[in-house]
This record gives structure tokens, sequence and C-alpha cells, in this order.
């Protein structure tokens, strides 16, 4: 792979490039369509964040050795899915191998009762109660490395006051028919995804019936047992009701779930990134990819 995209840095085999292109000036459209597509890089880590990535002590091997759990220890949402655990029975670094469809679920703000405190609800708890259900679900790992990440997210992503405030408006309300919408929509500056205030993500729709201007919005709830109609077309049956499924499409579908790659909370994919030119990408063009 040692052709480079010249708008985009990408590396391609030279089999890649398109037929009316000759070898000596290769031109290739799989990665950024010659510069149409641009995709803001991640910002940099808080800094706590990075040396744990990049460290070499104890604690930042012992990290990067469990990243995973921590990731999962801290997110938003849960994952679902049927991982193969057979491929990984030798050296070298863990591959993530699934069969099937992946995805991601999000719950109520309450947990049922019997039911442990996971996911999102530990961001409405205050910390040291939210770290005491998080060690006891993951004894395995280092507290002092979960109350540092535990620090970062409360203090840097946008996430864990958005889903505060949700609480406390839902249990304001003390009304089980109130549900809050989560409409994460990109900022308005060109170029980037900006998360969008508390105030103007959490819109609050009155009665069961509630009208939805977008059923593939993320829908937040008190309890659970109020949830049975988040989304009539969902036949998963192994999500119950207490279960709303996110779409992929959504822009908070990665940040909600891959806390530690997203840790200000920061968009992920979504329809509306638009091509350098302001216009949206086309089912076509979308499909070259």
């Amino acid at each position: 792979m040692d052709i480079v995209c010249e708008q985009c840095g990408a590396l391609h085999w030279l089999k890649e490039q398109i037929a009316s292109s000759s070898k000596s000036a290769p031109k290739i459209l799989l990665c950024c369509a010659e510069g149409k597509v641009i995709i803001p890089h991640l910002p940099t880590p808080p800094e706590e964040l990075y040396n744990l990535y990049v460290g070499h002590s104890p604690q930042c091997k012992e990290f990067q050795q469990n990243i995973t759990l921590y990731n999962c220890a801290l997110a938003f949402t849960s994952l679902d899915v049927k991982q193969d655990f057979k491929i990984n029975n030798g050296r070298g670094p863990p591959v993530f191998r699934i069969h099937g469809e992946l995805k991601h679920w999000s719950g109520s703000l309450l947990p049922d009762v019997g039911y442990p405190t996971a996911y999102a609800q530990l961001y409405i708890y205050d910390p040291e109660t939210a770290m005491k259900f998080c060690m006891s679900r993951n004894p395995n790992l280092r507290q002092d490395t979960m109350h540092l990440l535990q620090e970062i997210l409360l203090d840097n992503n946008s996430y864990a006051s958005i889903y505060q405030y949700a609480f406390e408006i839902l249990n304001m309300y003390d009304a089980p028919n109130y549900y809050l919408r989560l409409c994460v929509a990109p900022g308005s500056y060109s170029g980037h995804n900006n998360l969008a205030t508390a105030d103007e993500v959490a819109v609050i729709l009155p009665g069961i019936d509630g009208h939805r201007n977008d059923s593939r919005d993320i829908i937040l709830t008190l309890c659970s047992r109020n949830a049975h109609d988040l989304d009539s077309r969902n036949n998963d049956t192994n999500a119950a009701h207490q279960f709303q499924r996110i779409y992929d499409s959504h822009p908070a579908y990665a940040p909600l779930q891959y806390v530690l790659l997203f840790p200000y909370g920061e968009s992920g994919w979504h329809w509306d990134l638009k091509l350098t030119s302001g216009k949206q990408l086309t089912l076509r063009e979308y499909s070259a990819f």
C-alpha cells in the first residue's frame, strides 16, 4: 500500500486506481473522492487520558491491556453483539470479530428493582456512589484508574451533563408519561460537528403518544416501564421493552458507546455531513465508497 492520496493522505494499493488513470499518476476515489469528503480529525484527548494511552507506567500498561473493559464500564449505552472469542487463541494484538449485527441499546435513567445500576444510569448519581457501582461490576480493574477516567468524563464529556439535566427534569415532573428527546444536530459552523447544549438537546414530550418529528431520535425515560412504545418497529425480542435501539446513523451512536475515543462527546458519523462544496453526499456518491 504505497499509493498516497494527495488530498487526505490515505494509503492505497495501485489496483485501486480508477481505470482512466496511469500507473505513473494513479487517481484514487475510494477514500475522499478527490478531496470532496473531509472528516475532521478527533481532537487531542484530555492530558490525563492521553498519558494513559501513551504512557509506560504499570498503571498505563494495565489500562492499555484492559481498555475495552474500562470503556464498557463507563459507556452510556450497552453493546449487543455475538462475539467470536475463538480467534484470540494465540499471541499478538486482540481481534474483535463478531457474528451478525452490532447493536447499541439505551435504557431508562433509573434501574429496575433488583437490577444493578449500569451505563448511563451511573451519571445521575454522585461520583462516589457511581464509583461503588462501577467497581462492584468490575472488581478486576484498578480503582485509581477508574476514578481518573470518571473525573475526565465528568469534566469533559457533554453527555454527562445532558443526562444529569434530563434526570432532573424527569424527576421534577414525577410523571411516567413524559419523555425527553435527545436531538443531536451538528453545529452551525462549517466543518465542525459541535454538540448542542443541554437546553438545545432535551425536549419534553407530554403523553405516551407524544408526537416525534424523527423516530430515530434517542428518547430518554425515567423508568423502563414507561418505555414500552419507544420504537414500535423494533422486532428484537431479546431487548424486552426496557431498551431502545440507537440507530447507527445517529450522531450519538459512536460517542455514547466509545467514551474513551470520544471523551468530549463530539458527534460521530451522521447523514448530515456535507461535501466540501456544501452539497450533501448523494446516495450514489455514498455507495461508491
